[in-house]
């Protein structure tokens, strides 16, 4: 006890594992500081990121905003409006759709009159035309900069780029002018190629003939690459959303979401089936092409005999050339190994008892398969020997006579290395008498 009172309670013993403990969680803790620094880090470049497209999309979204009411004036709000769902019936963003429609609503108007009526009537048919542009490009493939192009021809009263539209009319005024005949005949209104209302109420009949009218609309729910343009659009408005305002940014968010989940279903079930689609061509690739590759081998196998065995006299024929060089430098190697082996003998020996231990325990386990494959192998290696016993038979004189020869010429060296064996041995076991006797104790 101290002298004010308070119990000092003192362990002796080795606190190095205390200390380490206490040091990793100093550097787990230092990991853990780095990597929130480096998410704060990325999280505020990405909100800086995020702010810089927000401002940009909002400076687009108050310079045009401002050029509809100028044009549109009380009928601008109509045409906000449609900029806001240009999103799922356009394929668009807000800005994207107000920049496409000021592009030709000057001339446009000029097909009404100047009041809040024939304001409204202009917004109406500029969205008609908006829409009837991304349908045209979703439906026939080409580019919405093309057709875009087209429309604002046909507004200076340029109809070179009819063709544009792919709707079976080349780019001539005559051909514009058939093209508005063609549209009177269907629906019963004349259409007058000096007024722009006239020509594009021309085309959205024609086109609607042809089922694309509503295709980006049917495609915005019902495709992969009409969600994802939704989707495009909606993540757009909402950038330009954060820094307006006036915006309802929970309604932007639900869009978002509401495309977002298009996508997906749109998406998700042709992953699964074009997952499915490789399994099934995986398994129809094994089961057909597999036999056809077998028969090939089949029926090549002739040819393919042949040039295994001109492999292999080449191969022979290489060896045989060089037997000399290669005996030698085997010799060296066998006998460095052996001086190795002999050196790291007391070693080795336990280690291979062990490994012979358990190889004939795998072998007894195994020895029904092993017996049936010997089997097999020994009727296949007596085939084979008895269909070259005639080669053999007429070799056999040659090969004994050669074998004769070099033991003979080798009978000093051979008896000197078995003298040398033998003593080895010798040595050995009298070495090992002590041990011997002492396990048979």
């Amino acid at each position: 006890m101290a002298n004010d009172g308070h119990v000092v309670v003192k362990i002796d013993g080795d606190d190095s594992g205390f200390k380490k403990a206490i040091g990793g969680i100093g550097d787990i803790t230092k990991k853990a500081a780095g990597i929130a620094v480096k998410g704060v880090a990325a999280a505020a470049s990405g909100i800086a990121a995020l702010t810089g497209m927000a401002i940009k999309n909002y400076a687009e979204y108050e310079q045009l905003a401002g050029g509809v009411e100028t044009l549109f004036k009380s009928a601008s709000d109509t045409v906000m409006e449609n900029a806001k769902n240009a999103y799922k019936t356009a394929g668009m963003s807000a800005n994207e759709y107000m920049e496409l429609t000021t592009g030709f609503a000057a001339s446009l108007k000029q097909s009404f009159a100047d009041t809040a009526e024939g304001l409204e009537q202009a917004a109406g048919v500029a969205d008609m035309a908006v829409t009837d542009m991304a349908d045209n490009s979703n439906k026939m493939g080409t580019s919405i900069e093309s057709i875009k192009l087209a429309y604002q021809g046909f507004a200076k009263q340029n109809y070179t780029m009819l063709d544009n539209l792919k709707l079976g009319y080349g780019g001539t005024k005559e051909e514009m002018e058939r093209l508005l005949a063609d549209a009177e005949k269907i629906s019963g209104v004349h259409y007058d190629i000096s007024n722009l209302s006239d020509v594009y109420n021309a085309i959205h009949v024609i086109q609607g003939e042809l089922g694309i009218t509503g295709t980006t609309a049917l495609e915005a729910t019902q495709t992969i690459s009409g969600s994802a343009n939704m989707m495009k659009a909606a993540w757009s408005n909402l950038v330009t959303g954060i820094a307006d305002d006036n915006a309802d940014v929970g309604q932007l968010i639900d869009n978002l979401i509401e495309s977002a989940m298009a996508f997906g279903d749109n998406i998700l079930p042709r992953i699964e089936i074009a997952l499915q689609g490789v399994g099934d061509f995986i398994s129809a690739a094994a089961e057909k092409l597999l036999p056809k590759v077998i028969d090939i081998i089949l029926s090549n196998l002739p040819q393919l005999l042949a040039v295994a065995i001109q492999l292999i006299e080449s191969l022979a024929s290489t060896l045989i050339n060089n037997l000399p060089t290669i005996l030698n430098v085997g010799t060296q190697i066998i006998f460095q190994l052996v001086d190795g082996i002999a050196q790291q003998l007391p070693a080795l020996i336990p280690a291979a008892v062990e490994i012979i231990f358990n190889l004939v325990d795998t072998l007894l386990d195994n020895i029904d398969t092993i017996i049936d494959a010997a089997i097999e192998l020994i009727m296949a290696l007596a085939e084979g020997l008895i269909n070259a016993l005639p080669i053999l038979v007429e070799k056999i004189p040659e090969i004994i006579m050669k074998l004769v020869e070099a033991i003979s010429r080798n009978a000093p060296k051979l008896a000197e290395a078995a003298g040398k064996l033998i003593e080895a041995l010798v040595s050995g076991l009298i070495k090992s008498i002590p041990a011997l006797v002492f396990w048979l104790m």
